[in-house]
């Protein structure tokens, strides 16, 4: 059931994102020849554009959706750091929290694009666990400001800023502020006392054993997934199949909402977004799962990392009642 009551509390909602915020970068051009060095395309690059990505695409969901945003992560101490800092602070968002280590590289991913043809991709990161003193510094943070947000969302990209410190605060944190974790393979063992997360298909099969391809798999999966890692209940995403909420008694399958499929490039940002803000907001689990079914259908028929608006997903949720009439 949709209820658009929901969206109209976005924007009174303050969120804080933990994880690894990324600089996304895109170099656009054409090719017209192979070089004469080795056997690779020339790309006669034609223009430079710049995309948060990682945690910071969730930071800029969120702000698209209307609400207040803090990021609590790392950069380094170099121009992409800065350049995604500023990129942030002009959507508004509050980045008091992102701690600069001169130790390791702001994390930039590096696209070279011709045409509408991607034919490499450079990664700049280190994905080593942060030192002790910056993930105090971290935690420090989170522990001194966390009552200050109605929900708290931990991004997980694998970078190393996820640490297994931090679940050893999010039991108590869960207690007073709901947590919602968007998990990485990387980091199922460390993982546990949570309200909820937000695996897709294979990052369950990664975390239980069972690719949740079914209403019954999923069920089955979401169960495990509530035993093994101390949630609340699970949220799966499940591609073309929709979500699947899952509690200790109960399972709801929303089917997807998608009307056309361009790209999938941050459509679990996009979920774990407009989830999160609707269970704030005051929505059943199922509200929230029909919103973020919505709003993820909207961003997956744009190119590239994208948001969406609450207007968009409501224009989305006229279309669903149009076509059911």
């Amino acid at each position: 059931m949709f209820n658009r009551e929901i969206l109209k509390k976005f924007k009174e909602q303050k969120v804080l994102v933990i994880g690894d915020f990324m600089l996304d970068e895109y170099i656009t051009g054409k090719v017209e020849r192979i070089s004469p060095e080795a056997p690779v395309p020339i790309v006669e690059a034609k223009e430079v554009t710049f995309r948060p990505g990682g945690a910071a695409n969730v930071v800029a969901n969120l702000r698209a959706l209307g609400s207040e945003v803090v990021a609590l992560g790392v950069v380094g101490e170099d121009q992409a750091g800065e350049r995604l800092k500023t990129m942030l602070k002009r959507l508004g968002a509050d980045t008091e929290g992102l701690i600069t280590d001169p130790s390791r590289p702001t994390t930039r991913k590096t696209r070279i694009i011709a045409g509408s043809q991607q034919l490499l991709r450079v990664d700049w990161e280190s994905r080593d666990y942060l030192s002790r003193q910056v993930e105090e510094k971290l935690l420090k943070f989170l522990l001194e400001n966390y009552r200050n947000f109605s929900a708290v969302i931990i991004s997980d990209y694998g970078k190393g800023v996820i640490t297994e410190g931090l679940f050893k605060l999010t039991g108590k944190i869960k207690r007073e502020v709901p947590v919602f974790l968007d998990p990485k393979e990387k980091n199922f063992h460390i993982y546990k006392d949570i309200t909820t997360m937000t695996p897709n298909i294979k990052e369950t099969y990664q975390a239980v054993g069972i690719k949740p391809e079914t209403a019954e798999e999923a069920q089955r999966a979401g169960k495990l997934l509530i035993e093994r890692y101390k949630l609340d209940y699970a949220v799966i995403t499940r591609s073309e199949k929709g979500i699947s909420i899952i509690t200790e008694s109960e399972a709801y399958h929303i089917p997807t909402r998608a009307r056309q499929v361009f790209d999938v490039t941050g459509a679990g940002d996009t979920v774990i977004s407009a989830f999160a803000l609707s269970v704030a907001s005051g929505a059943t689990l199922f509200e929230a799962a029909e919103i973020a079914n919505l709003a993820a259908g909207v961003v997956v028929g744009k190119l590239g990392t994208a948001t969406v608006t609450v207007e968009e997903i409501e224009e989305a949720a006229n279309a669903v009642q149009n076509l059911q009439k």
